[in-house]
């Protein structure tokens, strides 16, 4: 029988992983050690590969900024999970002044066999990309 893509509830490792990239924290043992050491990442219109270029790159896009991830839903096709969501983001030095909301906000993750992400792509509308000035 065919695989069929099937909602489900957000894994633990997927809002685990929202988390660590929210708080910038690299750290293997919690959200960021469901990456592959060689992962593919394209965000947007960037494409970065390996573990070291992925945390230099939200690094870079989110030091200056309060980033809240919010998981809307979630769906899964065989080792390829879609999850469907938004943004919150402010900047650090006016973190009550306007902020900039990301959605809709897509992200699909494809895991290995070994259980690890190795092919993460997210998207969202090119226009809200070139508003924000990060790209």
């Amino acid at each position: 029988m065919a695989e069929k893509l099937t909602e489900i509830t957000a894994p633990a490792w997927m809002i685990d992983l929202f988390k660590a990239i929210d708080a910038l924290d690299f750290d293997p043992g919690r959200g960021f050690g469901i990456f592959a050491d060689d992962v593919t990442m394209q965000f947007g219109p960037k494409t970065v590969h390996g573990i070291e270029d992925v945390k230099k790159f939200f690094t870079t896009l989110d030091a200056p900024l309060i980033t809240k991830h919010l998981v809307d839903r979630v769906f899964r096709f065989g080792d390829a999970y879609l999850m469907q969501g938004s943004a919150v983001l402010h900047k650090k030095d006016d973190p009550k002044g306007q902020g900039l909301t990301a959605a809709p906000l897509f992200n699909i993750l494809w895991l290995n066999e070994a259980g690890k992400l190795f092919h993460y792509v997210v998207d969202f509308d090119p226009r809200a990309a070139a508003k924000s000035r990060l790209f």
